[in-house]
């Protein structure tokens, strides 16, 4: 046998995945402390700055953290000096505290922190960001907000505490070396620190691509350590204590920068070459990355569902696996076409874990990273010795940062100009379970088979695998309550036909455009929106909608019309006058709807039945759009925020029963009335409100109504998202809270 601890580690890992689809147990979760004032105890396992609001704060991590009661917090004296942890009911965890106060204490150190208590949550939409899910991987509960150390030990690592102070230093230098903007990229670049990176300048390398030169890596080893390694070889330095010092230097190099997943594989991997270099056996990169994965994975089994750990193992495979079956099968031997083939093995290798976390890809990225990478090594070398020369003087530290200044400029103008290309994002959507299975199992297959399989084939056995994730198979109409706070937003779509977004906006969500309403397209992989219609110009029912018409090239999905209640002139208010300026800035077709038009997809049917053409009111509940959907034998209707004469006028047109009722006004008692519900008699009612809404919407006496019409109820702060497929049965999911209804 070969590798035998590569297949013993190969079984392990998969005896890991089987055991997570089984069964994956539960963290504990504070949801009932979210918000209250809380006391934490624990260890200081890290500590840095972070942006909250518009100001860098200090932010430490607890380790082995618990919650403390009132009794316990009487002890202060006891839990300090004793050597024992805290007596407490709950599993220990980690905590993230944002300070109230500039002095950090020491890395080590058992501090007790009192702070407004905030548990993270679980995504409520398809899409969506599960912070609760990605903490829980990092084994971190929740954070305290404006929180203040109340005691700490005189005891702590000194070793860490050293390396923090020297980490602080050479990020002092660097903000010295480097503008503002600069120097944010080579801090997270060269120290690991994220928390301050810009903004603007994070999302930009994400969407095309180099987010991975953020991250501390193989890369940083490769040029660091196998530097220094080199560099002690032609010192002419005994090998033991050679591979000693380099081993040395970069530990605490990674224990200063926060030993990420991604450095702590590239670190095992480093010391593992070194190793068989020591006792004179040949370095296997497969038995040293699965070993990698196994200690990465005894610490903690959910990495296989963290993006970082896939991204780091998926780039070593796509270089160490299909790279050489890619060499094999070239049709000439150029260096062009083997540079050109090296990024885009890397990039096959990655594409499941694109697709399942980001939805999206970027096929430029694949022509950005021939130029990034090579000339990352500039960066990182000009970048280490800017900060050892302004250690020195800081003048001369200056001189190496010209040209990063120039390479980090040349970064953002082919990111701002790729950006602009047609098709610069490929918008596949979630791939299924069994895609990214057949994918892979293709590129095996074509990795084991490539000597005995012609060239030809091997290419298209690469294009098979790419085409999978192209399928859809068909699933009739599906209509989706977004969970958007206290707001609206329904999503609407037919196989092979047209897709509709009705309202978008919340008056409780931040940014509902960015962290709800758009990755839940992109899930879905929609990159063309047929037309978008608001029902009324309220914030809860249109600022996503407005938000998204602001960044509207960089989004990747494109809208065929936007369609506005055609209403009187005095009745435009600012927010539908912003809207109009805004479809026609960026040349999205602007359309106004009254009562009888109708708008054919390719079986479904809306019709409007609301506002009249020129209708004057001065309440906007009144005029919204309300659209009736026919598709085959299914029926419903979709109300917006009707009310009062509207509703009558509604009432005046219904002719038959609908199978789904979009409840108006997020359940007000004002809307939906006895009469009108006798007249719709929906099967199935939803409710799209906030969660604890100041309102208190949906109000029992509209429950009540609901429940005496004799139909299923179902609202977006119980279940999240609502899906209702519509083919040869009805079926109804919610995202949140599991439910199927079969009709």
């Amino acid at each position: 046998m070969r590798r035998p601890l590569c297949l013993i580690g190969m079984v392990y890992v998969v005896a890991i995945i089987i055991g997570m689809t089984v069964t994956v147990p539960e963290a504990p979760v504070y949801e009932y402390l979210d918000r209250q004032q809380a006391t934490v105890a624990g260890y200081v396992d890290w500590k840095e700055y972070r942006i909250s609001g518009a100001k860098e704060v200090p932010v430490i991590t607890l380790q082995d953290a618990v919650i403390l009661k009132e009794d316990q917090i009487a002890n202060l004296e006891q839990i300090l000096l004793g050597s024992d942890k805290v007596s407490c009911s709950d599993t220990a965890f980690s905590f993230l505290c944002y300070l109230n106060q500039n002095e950090m204490p020491p890395m080590g150190s058992y501090v007790i922190v009192q702070g407004k208590f905030y548990s993270f949550t679980h995504a409520t939409n398809p899409g969506e960001f599960d912070s609760a899910e990605y903490y829980r991987i990092l084994k971190q509960q929740g954070k305290l907000m404006q929180a203040e150390c109340v005691a700490v030990s005189s005891e702590y690592d000194g070793f860490r505490e050293g390396l923090y102070q020297i980490r602080d230093y050479l990020s002092m230098l660097i903000d010295a070396c480097y503008d503002r903007q600069d120097a944010s990229v080579m801090k997270a670049m060269l120290l690991g620190e994220k928390g301050t990176l810009n903004k603007d300048i994070k999302s930009l390398y994400q969407q095309n691509g180099m987010i991975h030169i953020l991250s501390l890596s193989g890369l940083h080893l490769s040029i660091m350590g196998m530097g220094l390694h080199k560099l002690l070889k032609k010192l002419r330095i005994p090998i033991v204590v050679n591979i000693i010092l380099s081993i040395g230097i970069m530990y605490c190099y990674g224990t200063m920068t926060g030993m990420g997943m991604s450095m702590t594989r590239a670190y095992i991997m480093f010391a593992l070459h070194l190793f068989a270099e020591l006792v004179g056996r040949t370095y296997d990169m497969y038995t040293a990355l699965i070993i990698a994965a196994v200690i990465l994975l005894l610490q903690q089994p959910l990495y296989l569902r963290h993006s970082g750990f896939l991204f780091s193992f998926g780039a070593v495979c796509g270089i160490g696996l299909l790279l050489p079956a890619v060499e094999n099968n070239l049709f000439t031997n150029s260096r062009i076409e083997k540079l050109l083939m090296s990024g885009i093995s890397v990039t096959i290798a990655m594409l499941p874990v694109y697709l399942c976390f980001y939805y999206e890809f970027p096929p430029y990225s694949v022509l950005i990273n021939l130029i990034v990478i090579p000339c990352m090594t500039v960066v990182l070398v000009c970048g280490l010795c800017s900060v050892g020369l302004a250690a020195c003087i800081l003048l001369l530290g200056m001189l190496p940062a010209y040209p990063v200044r120039f390479i980090l400029g040349l970064y953002e103008w082919m990111c701002e100009h790729c950006m602009s290309l047609p098709g610069h994002t490929w918008i596949n959507g979630c791939p299924k379970v069994w895609q990214v299975v057949l994918f892979l199992g293709i590129i095996v297959a074509l990795i084991l088979w490539e000597q005995k399989i012609p060239k030809l084939m091997f290419w298209q056995g690469i294009l098979c695998a790419l085409c999978v994730f192209c399928v859809r198979l068909p699933s009739g109409l599906e209509i989706t309550m977004v969970d958007v706070g206290q707001g609206d937003c329904i999503y609407l779509s037919e196989d092979d036909g047209a897709r509709f977004l009705i309202d978008g906006g919340s008056s409780d969500q931040i940014d509902v455009a960015d962290y709800r309403i758009l990755p839940f397209l992109k899930y879905k992989g929609v990159d063309h929106l047929d037309a978008v219609f608001i029902t009324h110009p309220d914030s809860d029912h249109e600022n996503g909608i407005r938000a998204w018409l602001q960044e509207y090239e960089d989004s990747g999905i494109s809208i065929g019309k936007l369609i506005l209640p055609d209403i009187a002139e005095e009745c435009r208010n600012e927010e539908y006058r912003e809207l109009e300026s805004l479809a026609k800035n960026n040349g999205v077709p602007l359309y106004y709807i009254s009562s009888g038009e109708k708008l054919q997809g390719k079986e479904v049917m809306l019709t409007c039945m609301n506002p009249e053409q020129g209708w004057q009111s001065e309440d906007a509940n009144a005029y919204s759009v309300v659209l009736h959907l026919a598709y085959r034998d299914f029926t419903a209707l979709f109300t917006g925020d009707l009310e009062g004469e509207g509703e009558q006028k509604v009432l005046d047109q219904i002719q038959d029963s609908c199978t789904l009722l979009k409840v108006a006004h997020h359940g007000s008692r004002n809307s939906t009335s006895e009469e009108f519900l006798e007249a719709v008699q929906p099967e199935i009612a939803l409710i799209s409100a906030g969660k604890d809404n100041s309102y208190g919407h949906p109000h029992a006496e509209l429950l009540e109504r609901l429940e005496e019409a004799g139909c299923s109820i179902l609202s977006t702060p119980e279940y999240g998202a609502i899906t209702v497929k519509v083919g040869k049965k009805i079926q109804v999911y919610g995202y949140k809270k599991h439910i199927c209804i079969r009709k």
